[in-house]
């Protein structure tokens, strides 16, 4: 308990860049948040903070401290939170992770169809976070949460996956580009000295839309990275490229639940995929709820991705095969 005491009076140093401030807001006095921050110091054998005027900055290593405080209390409060509902008989909220564009494109919708279909009350909750697909994974393993909605690779020993599936992906320009007026699918010659806004991960997705561009000998006129597809979607719609004109190939799942307006989303002839799915641990029964909002969510990919397409958990790795010759 000392320690987290510690941590919270860290944080709130942090936070407010006073330790006159902290103690206010924790109810202790000032003198002995000094000496907790002293003493958090001394243990770790290394200087937090540093006086810049009348406010107190994170060093270095403060910075990088202090994520994995918030985390870390932020894990000690929800599970306070479960023992309360534990003993208060109280039913825990489903916690789901997932990915920003499931927590964009799918998970709004399925759990507002669900409420609509089963009239539920305040009395059930869900608890959303939003992380890397590894970090999502993870989260399933360690039982941080219940169900994970995340992008292939999804098969672990340990995890259950309960359904994916693939859609294509899109092209998207502003809604008074010229090729916005096109129909059918429209080539990847006319990326040809455009700006492009592209995902900036190594590996998946983007990785496979930089192959197929370099396979077919595309070359843009500019490149904007970013590590979201609403930032993209923004910056395509800003017309941040300049004259030549912006366009970017973006998953559609996004776009799918969460549409902007001055963005057009055009088919492509080419089919670059995009997969994704729910998964489980397969050592823990889900709740009635949990259930429900799986299938919830097959059926808003169903209804909201464009050419969205469920496959049969057999073909998992036949299909992580094929994608990966894509990225090569």
């Amino acid at each position: 308990m000392r320690n987290l005491k510690a941590l919270e009076a860290y944080l709130e140093v942090a936070t407010l860049g006073s330790v006159t401030a902290a103690a206010k807001r924790l109810q202790l006095s000032q003198p002995s948040v000094s000496r907790i921050i002293q003493d958090l110091e001394r243990d770790l054998g290394q200087k937090l903070f540093v006086r810049v005027g009348q406010r107190l900055a994170l060093t270095q290593q403060g910075m990088l401290l202090r994520d994995d405080v918030e985390r870390a209390l932020a894990g000690v409060a929800e599970v306070w939170e479960r023992a309360q509902e534990v003993a208060n008989l109280k039913s825990r909220p489903v916690r789901i992770s997932c990915i920003s564009a499931l927590a964009f494109g799918l998970v709004p919708h399925a759990w507002a169809s669900l409420n609509q279909k089963t009239g539920m009350d305040g009395a059930k909750r869900i608890t959303i976070q939003t992380d890397t697909p590894e970090r999502v994974r993870s989260s399933v393993l360690s039982h941080d949460a219940d169900i994970g909605a995340t992008s292939l690779p999804l098969q672990h020993r340990d995890q259950t996956t309960h359904w994916f599936g693939c859609a294509p992906c899109l092209l998207a320009v502003r809604s008074d580009d010229p090729l916005a007026k096109e129909t059918g699918g429209i080539p990847l010659s006319v990326i040809k000295s455009r700006t492009l806004v592209e995902m900036s991960n190594v590996r998946g997705l983007p990785a496979r839309i930089r192959q197929t561009l370099k396979s077919n000998k595309i070359e843009t006129g500019g490149l904007i990275r970013t590590n979201s597809t609403m930032n993209a979607l923004a910056l395509i719609r800003a017309g941040a490229g300049g004259p030549s004109g912006t366009v970017g190939i973006v998953e559609p799942v996004t776009s799918a639940g969460t549409p902007l307006d001055g963005i057009t989303l055009l088919p492509l002839e080419l089919d670059i995929p995009y997969c994704f799915g729910v998964i489980s641990h397969n050592g823990v029964q889900l709740g009635e709820t949990a259930l429900e909002l799986v299938s919830a969510l097959e059926d808003a990919a169903h209804k909201l991705v464009p050419g969205f397409k469920i496959h049969s958990p057999e073909e998992h790795q036949s299909l992580i095969a094929q994608l990966a010759l894509l990225e090569d």
